[in-house]
């Protein structure tokens, strides 16, 4: 999944006053979470998050667990700019969930580094 095809889902299911400048931040933020997660547990991750983003880059997150993942943290950051503390705590629930799903899925089908330590 792009960048661009993030924020046009999220857009679409979450109309908003933000700019794609400030989403492009937003995705940065989480896959750098994301690959501070996988990173020990994978050696073919890259070794960092470009500081700033494009839409034209792919994020981290395969198939079918992007979609969900990025859009409900859009969701997250948006819902919680604005102040709408009910729907951030759904959108919050939903980005954990999604966050859990992603993060699980890499552990069951990535060979682990030799060496590396689990966290729980």
């Amino acid at each position: 999944m792009t960048c661009a095809e993030a924020i046009t889902a999220a857009d679409a299911l979450r109309p908003n006053q933000y700019p794609a400048e400030q989403k492009l931040r937003w995705l940065g933020e989480l896959d750098a979470k994301l690959l501070n997660e996988l990173r020990p547990l994978d050696p073919t991750l890259p070794e960092a998050v470009p500081e700033t983003l494009t839409l034209s880059d792919t994020l981290l997150a395969p198939f079918p667990y992007a979609g969900e993942l990025y859009t409900t943290w859009l969701f997250t950051r948006i819902d919680y700019h604005n102040g709408e503390i009910a729907r951030y705590n759904q959108s919050a629930a939903l980005f954990q969930q999604a966050f859990r799903d992603c993060v699980s899925h890499w552990n069951r089908t990535r060979v682990p580094t030799p060496g590396a330590r689990w966290r729980l």
